[in-house]
């Protein structure tokens, strides 16, 4: 029944919570998971500052055999959410009794903490079945009269898969270490224990060798460690600021972070909390215990690398904590039953419901409804996949947004069961992408854009539109008559493609920015889209490769101002499309007086290539538009 819970949790409401795609976990899907079946295993991923390969290895197995789509990237997850489940049930049975094991399993099962990283795509709580393998093996080599052969086995493998797995994993081996000395033994059991725990950091020694010899991959660390970085400079004020929030993340302050909680929201309420802390101080009362000591170390060592790095509080630099924290949760119900027996049912129960009656409404129900939390989700990208599956006439729109980007396409082709709709992307603030017949275009609530654009949305007519979005049909404007159409020369602006694939056809002035018309005439001759993890790896490029220049120059050729940018996906452009851009220029209060000569050209931001016009040259020259 604890299994089916669990289970059953992790998979209830799968499209609704979360309410869509973030970008880590994207990342870690296509450019890990995905990437290992395109090019083979690796020891370690040097982008996004680092990441360890069996989560992801484990992963792109499943992706082998279902392909990429809601249910074979939230399988792992939900698996090893519910692996924690057991093994918390199993941890809390051998060391105290079982009623301790199934009330921690299951608040466990239903806690936002362990929800939350049960459902999200990314590797987090891949760590803890290694991690508690490796303690529940422990224990049993260290205590048990008579352990299983298989016990020092378990604490080998789980060792090595915590560490290939994820960086709080490295907390396992030194926790392990001090248990030895902390919890005590039998006689004559540190030698295969010792062993065991040596093979697993051996087992894992070729990934932090391949990491060495990767120049600045394992940044992660680094760049969360800012309290120890103040410190070594002289300053303990953070560390101690992280410290205390930790510390009071039961009832205080917990995970700041709208991604992964309820913004401070505590893990517990008062009276929860209450219960946390009275099982701690049962177990500092029983020290005499080996199960308090390991439990009470276990604790320490699960929430130490909150204090060390931000932001403090978080639930996920905290993931090897959180069976310890259940446990502890149900600690005075052992108390209770050695004196009322009677009790154990009622006050389990009563616990359970405490954990469950909180949580589960808030993660369900309160954390996906947030603005905040559906706008790092994109659920507004959600419902436009489900919208354009639901209406299989639509062939062709364009979306707007302010934070249009390669992720956000990768999350509405995720969702979308279609492969035949021709999407655009664009951002509102600076473009238009779309045709000179009237066409579907869908734009996020609440997004600012162009002022330039503002009289056309205002006549568009609305049309349907998913939840988060407003929609419109719209056509593309033409150039107003005062737009300059042809260069310096006279030659005609669209006569001259740019690559024989982007013509510029107008330039226009309107006294606050200078606007450009575009014309697809062919394929642009873009390298292959490669999709980078973000951070991108050590020395790996992770930009556009394609701009447009703007450039004014004074009568005697000094530069004046410029403004460089394409604002559109040109990934997603096609043959006959048209594009409006809006470059703002600021001159500087001392510039050479007028006329201005405006230079117009594309190039690869990567290389510095520019394309070429049919007559070789690399930029259009234009008189100065009125002003």
């Amino acid at each position: 029944m604890l299994l089916l819970l669990a289970w059953g949790l992790r998979w209830i409401a799968l499209l609704e919570v979360p309410p869509g795609w973030r970008d880590d976990d994207l990342i870690e899907l296509y450019t890990f998971s995905w990437e290992i079946l395109k090019s083979g295993p690796q020891l370690y991923f040097a982008g996004a500052s680092g990441h360890e390969p069996l989560y992801h290895t484990l992963r792109a197995l499943l992706l082998a055999l279902a392909g990429l789509n809601q249910a074979s990237a939230r399988w792992l997850p939900a698996v090893c959410g519910t692996m924690a489940v057991l093994l918390t049930w199993a941890i809390g049975r051998r060391l105290f009794t079982r009623e301790v094991g199934v009330l921690a399993g299951a608040s466990v099962a239903v806690s936002f903490w362990g929800l939350m990283y049960s459902r999200v795509a990314i590797r987090h709580i891949g760590v803890l079945p290694w991690a508690l393998l490796a303690i529940y093996c422990a224990w049993r080599v260290l205590q048990e009269e008579n352990p299983p052969r298989a016990a020092a086995f378990g604490i080998t493998i789980g060792t090595a898969g915590a560490l290939y797995t994820y960086y709080a994993g490295r907390v396992v081996p030194a926790l392990l270490i001090v248990a030895l000395p902390f919890v005590g033994g039998r006689k004559g059991r540190w030698k295969p224990y010792l062993t065991a725990l040596a093979g697993g950091v051996l087992l894992a020694v070729p990934m932090f060798w391949a990491a060495s010899h990767i120049p600045g991959a394992d940044a992660r660390v680094g760049e969360l460690a800012v309290p120890l970085t103040a410190l070594a400079q002289g300053d303990i004020r953070p560390l101690v600021q992280t410290t205390w929030t930790t510390l009071g993340m039961a009832h205080a302050t917990g995970d700041p972070e709208w991604l992964y909680n309820i913004s401070e929201r505590p893990v517990f309420s008062l009276a929860g909390a209450l219960l946390l802390y009275i099982g701690i101080l049962t177990r500092l009362a029983h020290l005499k215990q080996a199960n308090a000591r390991l439990l009470l170390l276990w604790l320490g060592a699960g929430i130490a690398p909150a204090f060390i790095s931000l932001p403090p509080s978080s639930y996920g630099h905290t993931i090897l904590a959180l069976p310890a924290v259940y446990l502890l949760l149900a600690m005075p119900m052992k108390a209770a039953a050695r004196r009322w027996r009677w009790t154990t049912i009622p006050l389990c129960l009563l616990t359970f419901a405490l954990v469950a009656g909180r949580d589960l409404p808030d993660y369900f129900s309160t954390w996906p409804q947030h603005p905040a939390v559906r706008f790092l989700y994109r659920a507004d990208y959600r419902a436009l996949a489900e919208h354009f599956d639901a209406h299989p006439e639509i062939e062709a729109a364009a979306v707007w947004s302010l934070l249009f980007g390669t992720w956000d396409r990768v999350a509405v082709e995720t969702d979308m069961q279609r492969q035949d709709v021709a999407l655009r992307y664009a951002n509102p603030e600076r473009a238009l992408v779309g045709r000179t017949e009237q066409m579907r275009f869908y734009l996020r609530e609440g997004e600012r854009y162009a002022p330039q654009f503002q009289a056309l949305f205002d006549a568009a007519p609305p049309i349907e539109a998913p939840a988060g979005m407003q929609g419109m049909l719209l056509t593309l404007p033409e150039p107003p008559e005062d737009a300059v159409t042809a260069d310096a020369n006279g030659t005609p602006l669209a006569a001259q493609p740019f690559a024989d694939a982007l013509a510029l056809q107008a330039v226009a002035w309107d006294g606050a920015a200078l606007t450009t018309w575009w014309h697809v005439v062919g394929h642009l001759p873009l390298p292959p889209e490669t999709l980078i993890p973000n951070p991108p790896p050590p020395g790996v490029y992770n930009g556009p490769r394609l701009s447009v220049f703007t450039h004014l120059y004074a009568a005697d050729g000094s530069f004046i101002a410029g403004d460089d940018g394409l604002w559109v996906d040109p990934y997603t452009l096609r043959t006959g499309d048209r594009v409006v851009q809006v470059h703002r220029f600021t001159i500087p209060a001392d510039a050479a007086g007028g006329p201005y000569t405006l230079a117009i050209g594309l190039y690869d931001p990567l290389t510095g290539e520019r394309w070429l016009r049919p007559d070789g040259t690399d930029k259009a020259m234009l008189s100065e538009p009125a002003r």
